[in-house]
């Protein structure tokens, strides 16, 4: 916490933090976050700093300048931003309206700024921009919010700062060249604009800077997807082995050794049978190529850039996606029925994977049963949430929703009976166990679903073992 005070009394700097200033530089340069600055002075006064220092301060202060995100400007913006979030469905009720209330409340946003910064167990609230509202921590303490209302705000704003990131990547927006407090400021007009596009507009209208940044960063990252998009990474997946090396050094400005050379050819080769690309590659495969890379000498940011400017990967195939998950799923099954849960797991996850490459793919028209194959593998890949996910989009054709919770039940209910019998009569197979488990949590993950309008009786009726 106090680095940047005692850098004064260091002859060199520390080995860990020369290699973060070192990183941090490369990691900008890939970025191309020099070109932002040029473009326009206040840009750069905002452009994140790689110097000792600041560094330090910004490991000290990120919390902090976390909270500055959606209140950097006026009280009443952040009293819009609590407006706009309260409008969500999914958050109607007790939690925003006394949220809402408090930011209105000039006693109650000063007990609760007192209460937050003094209290050392809410600084992981101070982490998200959105989730940083310091009343929220205050009337947590105070008991004014329950626990299932902050269960159902952490899922809730979790998955809106998501949406405002996507929102702002689709603009160009490179979030990782600025400083964390602008960082914040972007993120929370991100939400804006998902949740009440008119409220994104007010809010910049009332704050000039930030409005000049985003266009900024708009204008740049439309210029930027010109010359590095989809054109760029399709011829990226057509080099040659030796075109791919050559295109590598060229990049990163130097020669690379021969066991460099092969790994990158390994890393690129990486999912190549399951049809899965840039844009769909999964976790597991991502992962893969740079532990490639990082064992063959290539530094973070040198990773980074192969991987980001297609270098290192390719482009995805829904075709062979569709016939590798096929394979995978068959795998799985026989796993699962020779008693080898884990390994039908490992199996149904990499399937899953390679469907979603299938679901992706706009040029193809889904039909119910896709969407409830999709459910199915995900249910067994131990992936829930997304389950729940698949099987309620399995059901988009239905309109209304008395109508669609009459047919989710019944379908789940007879479902949940059939299996009830099958495990029942095979109590010591644990394939046909583990089966029956991964359905009821996938009912339990749809029975949750904030999108899913079902009463109450249905809802504990599904829920019984």
């Amino acid at each position: 916490m106090s680095c940047s005070q005692q850098l004064g009394k260091c002859d060199k700097l520390p080995q860990s933090l020369q290699l973060a200033v070192d990183m941090c530089k490369m990691h900008q340069n890939t970025m191309g976050c020099a070109d932002l600055a040029k473009s326009d002075p206040e840009t750069a006064k905002h452009i994140a700093s790689c110097d000792a220092k600041s560094l330090c301060d910004q490991a000290a202060n990120k919390s902090l300048d976390q909270l500055k995100g959606c209140f950097a400007g006026t009280k009443e913006i952040a009293v819009e931003f609590w407006d706009a979030i309260a409008s969500v469905p999914d958050l109607a009720g007790k939690a925003a309206d006394n949220l809402k209330k408090c930011w209105r409340s000039e006693e109650c946003r000063s007990n609760a700024i007192d209460t937050s910064l003094k209290n050392a167990q809410n600084a992981m609230l101070m982490s998200n921009p959105i989730f940083a509202t310091i009343a929220y921590a205050h009337m947590r303490m105070t008991g004014k919010i329950s626990d299932s209302d902050t269960k159902k705000m952490l899922e809730v704003t979790k998955n809106l700062l998501q949406k405002g990131k996507d929102y702002l990547a689709k603009q160009g927006v490179k979030l990782a060249c600025y400083d964390a407090k602008t960082q914040a400021e972007m993120i929370c007009y991100g939400v804006f604009s998902v949740v009440n596009p008119a409220g994104a507009a007010g809010l910049l209208a009332k704050t000039p800077k930030l409005a000049k940044l985003v266009k900024v960063a708009t204008t740049a990252g439309k210029e930027t997807k010109v010359a590095n998009g989809a054109v760029d990474l399709a011829r990226a997946a057509k080099l040659t082995n030796a075109q791919r090396v050559s295109e590598a050094e060229k990049l990163l400005g130097r020669g690379l050794s021969e066991e460099q050379k092969k790994a990158l050819i390994k890393a690129h080769e990486v999912g190549m049978d399951t049809g899965r690309g840039y844009g769909t590659y999964s976790p597991t495969d991502l992962k893969q190529k740079a532990d490639i890379l990082r064992t063959a000498g290539f530094n973070e940011a040198e990773r980074d850039t192969l991987m980001r400017r297609g270098i290192a990967g390719q482009m995805s195939n829904t075709q062979t996606a569709r016939a590798a998950s096929n394979k995978m799923r068959l795998e799985a099954d026989k796993l699962r029925v020779s008693g080898d849960v884990k390994g039908a797991v490992s199996s149904y996850r990499n399937s899953a994977d390679s469907y979603e490459v299938y679901i992706k793919d706009p040029k193809v028209q889904k039909s119910e049963r896709d969407y409830l194959v999709g459910a199915s593998l995900n249910a067994h890949a131990e992936r829930y949430e997304k389950a729940a996910e698949y099987f309620l989009s399995s059901k988009q054709a239905i309109t209304r929703s008395d109508e669609k919770a009459q047919v989710i039940f019944e379908t789940l209910n007879r479902e949940k009976d059939e299996l009830r019998v099958i495990a029942a009569k095979n109590r010591n197979n644990p394939g046909v166990q583990k089966a029956y488990e991964d359905h009821r949590k996938m009912i339990e993950a749809i029975v949750n679903n904030p999108n899913l309008k079902m009463g109450d009786s249905w809802k504990r009726e599904l829920l019984k073992p």
